[in-house]
């Protein structure tokens, strides 16, 4: 897995990495995780650019979004590229850093969920060429409703590129009846939103559930690293 890692930033095309820890305990326990997942999830968190401080989930994040679009990489260059002139995107909460790079585009729009429901974009249908989101699914109370909102205001042909935590050995499960999970240390300032939705290996089958006419899966040193992508159909 780790000779797997890129050599250079997928965000900012630079070359200087560092590891840090980003799990804590109470989450591992929460969520069961054996030491094998819980080392995935830390290098998917915590692997970070040192430049643009954009780690593993984001960088796979943009791989998705350039080839998706066919625009080259790192993003840097995407967003100068003809693939990325006049590109309608929408971003739903900030994607760590990778926002700073993608509202060059001159037609970048960011919201914040829960402030902007998700559930009800406030756009016409069609309004977008892409729409984005990182690790935002998973506190929503219906992420298929969320799903089916995002697929609304896409263009015909337009994309759905998203993270959400995965841990691949395991089916999709809701936390309905488990004790409260949040991604976040109630006694740090990242302290986040509760977990509504454990994501696993099937976690595509949403994305099709929604009407998506395709779902392609970008990954890096994987299982670490996962993004998907919903295609709306031309039709």
């Amino acid at each position: 897995m780790l000779d797997q890692l890129p050599k250079t930033c997928l965000c900012c095309g630079r070359k200087t990495f560092k590891q840090s820890t980003v799990l804590w305990p109470g989450l591992i326990e929460e969520w069961g995780l054996n030491p094998a997942e819980a080392a995935y999830i830390d290098l998917q968190q915590g692997w970070h650019c040192t430049a643009c401080g954009n780690n593993l989930r984001t960088m796979v994040l943009a791989r998705a979004i350039a080839r998706s679009t066919g625009g080259p990489e790192p993003l840097t260059k995407f967003v100068r590229s003809r693939a990325a002139r006049g590109l309608r995107l929408l971003e739903i909460n900030e994607a760590g850093h990778l926002t700073h790079i993608l509202k060059r585009l001159r037609r970048h729009r960011l919201v914040k969920y829960p402030e902007t429901d998700i559930l009800n974009l406030p756009f016409k249908g069609e309004s977008f060429d892409v729409v984005c989101h990182s690790d935002t699914l998973e506190h929503v109370d219906d992420p298929l409703a969320a799903l089916r909102e995002c697929r609304r205001v896409l263009a015909k042909g337009g994309i759905l590129a998203f993270t959400v935590p995965v841990v691949a050995g395991r089916l999709t499960r809701r936390r309905d009846g488990l004790p409260p999970s949040f991604h976040g240390d109630t006694g740090t300032a990242s302290f986040d939103y509760r977990v509504h939705t454990e994501y696993g290996a099937d976690a595509w089958a949403q994305v099709m559930e929604a009407g998506f006419d395709e779902c392609r899966i970008f990954s890096i040193a994987p299982p670490a690293a996962l993004a998907l992508v919903g295609v709306r159909p031309e039709r």
